[in-house]
């Protein structure tokens, strides 16, 4: 029997491993020469006999000992623990939150990203968020909640709303248009990804004055009294922004409003440097619309009645703006504006019969009286031409006729016009009507259409010896409009009974 010097078990004499625990018993030495105490001891898997390393085939069995020589080259890898795999998988999910982490903020805190948060920021016109992502390189200027107050109120006004939508996209794509705003960056997020802020450029205003003791208010506000001619006082620090810079003499003032805004305003420079010299003014406005409405900054000041109205007693500021306005139904006309300098229609030379105290604010393609004067003799000639019995009306007169008219044959009043030469020329005793026009009044109601009071003159010719019959109607609300492909105008429709009045009969 061979005890297993590792368990004790009793195992057979030659058994070579023990039969409960596995455990390999020694193996003698081999033949001298073939296998020393050094040579490495591998089995047979087959029959399970000691071999030695400088063999290929068991010297029991006969089976290679191939395998069993590459399974004893390699070392034999001892099984991970429950805590080692633990181990490992918790720091690989750590490696691998870190990189989504990394690769998250990369995108996050990209130039891009900042960027269209920024806009966003913007887009809600809340002083305070806007306050909490601005910053200023000009040390004497602060960031507040109520300097950017100032800034969102510009970009409310009705007339600033498209700048604004244009800022925005600007901001998100193009920061560089901005001209108010720089983009700077300032630190890091988590160490890593820059940060990107708006540095906003303060405006300043120089204000002068050749009149001394004159007291110079920004928004209400007192900042300066003017010493001696020549005066110069320069304010800022300022948020970019709409102020009103006011100017105080005795019982004169002068009030002006300064757009003192770089984005979009092509007057930046001169709006930065204003004049204030408190003298009068006044001018006479012509336009060729009848009812417009004369602004000077914005403030209306005089209607035009018979195409002109005098502006008197203004007090003149730099910047000062004279404009007309129109509303029609669908919209508002506006002429060209006029600014008036500083030695322009001064109110002690004025002379309302003088070019040179008169300005023209005329509406680009309105039509004036004149045209429709033009127009309607045009009409009234062809149609006493064709009562006349020695004239011909026939179809192509009638189609010529119809020409006159909006939707020409189809036109009520155009077939009232062909029955009254009709009526003239089957009379017996009339020879032709000879019919003149006067137009009194135009009223553009809308673009291209205009509301025409008119006179209409009849003087009816007759065959024998009866006395000329002279009679006059108005038209007091016939509707044109205007082709500008055509350059001419058609009737729409004469404004019906109730609006056609006789004032002559004639003794009829």
């Amino acid at each position: 029997m061979k005890n297993c010097p590792s368990c004790g078990h009793e195992n057979l004499l030659d058994a070579h491993f023990c039969e409960a625990c596995g455990c390999a018993f020694e193996i003698g030495k081999m033949e001298e020469g073939y296998v020393n105490e050094s040579s490495t001891a591998f089995y047979c898997s087959n029959c399970g006999k000691a071999a030695t390393e400088a063999v290929e085939y068991c010297p029991n069995c006969g089976s290679s000992l191939k395998k069993n020589k590459l399974s004893s080259i390699l070392p034999v890898k001892s099984a991970l623990t429950k805590k080692q795999k633990i181990g490992i998988i918790v720091g690989m999910s750590i490696v691998i939150l870190l990189l989504i982490g990394f690769m998250g903020g990369k995108y996050y805190y990209s130039y891009p990203q900042q960027l269209s948060r920024l806009e966003q920021t913007f887009k809600t016109q809340d002083p305070q968020k806007i306050a909490e992502i601005v910053t200023s390189d000009d040390p004497n200027y602060h960031v507040s909640t109520a300097n950017m107050k100032k800034f969102v109120s510009y970009y409310q006004k009705s007339e600033n709303k498209k700048a604004f939508t244009s800022f925005l996209a600007d901001l998100g794509h193009d920061p560089e248009q901005l001209k108010d705003f720089t983009i700077v960056q300032k630190g890091k997020y988590l160490g890593l990804f820059p940060k990107y802020q708006l540095s906003i450029l303060p405006v300043y205003v120089t204000v002068t004055t050749d009149q001394s003791g004159m007291e110079l208010l920004l928004d209400g506000k007192k900042l300066a009294t003017s010493k001696g001619r020549n005066y110069q006082t320069t304010w800022g620090p300022l948020t970019p922004g709409n102020y009103q810079v006011e100017g105080k003499l005795d019982t004169e003032k002068s009030i002006v409003t300064q757009n003192l805004v770089r984005y979009q305003n092509s007057e930046f420079k001169s709006d930065s440097q204003l004049a204030i010299n408190l003298h009068k003014v006044a001018f006479k406005v012509t336009s060729n619309i009848e009812g417009a409405k004369i602004l000077v900054d914005n403030k209306e000041v005089g209607t035009i009645k018979n195409g002109k109205v005098e502006i008197k007693n203004l007090v003149w500021h730099q910047g000062m703006n004279v404009k007309a306005i129109y509303p029609t139904e669908n919209e508002q006309l506006t002429s060209d504006s006029y600014k008036i300098s500083e030695t322009e229609f001064l109110a002690d030379d004025y002379d309302s019969n003088s070019y040179l105290s008169e300005m023209n604010l005329d509406f680009e393609g309105i039509q004036s009286s004149g045209d429709v004067q033009h127009f309607l003799d045009r009409l009234y000639e062809e149609v006493s031409d064709y009562t006349s019995r020695y004239s011909i009306f026939g179809a192509s007169q009638t189609s010529d006729l119809a020409g006159y008219f909006v939707d020409g044959l189809s036109n009520t009043d155009e077939k009232d016009f062909e029955k009254f030469i009709n009526d003239i020329r089957t009379s017996g005793k009339k020879l032709r009507v000879d019919a003149e026009t006067k137009v009194e009044s135009i009223t553009m109601t809308s673009k291209n259409i205009y509301q025409v009071q008119y006179l209409i003159y009849y003087d009816t010719v007759y065959t024998d010896d009866t006395a000329d019959v002279n009679q006059v109607f108005r038209y007091k609300k016939a509707l044109l409009r205007y082709d500008p492909t055509k350059a001419t105008f058609q009737i729409d429709n004469l404004g019906g009974a109730e609006n056609f009045e006789t004032l002559d009969d004639g003794g009829n």
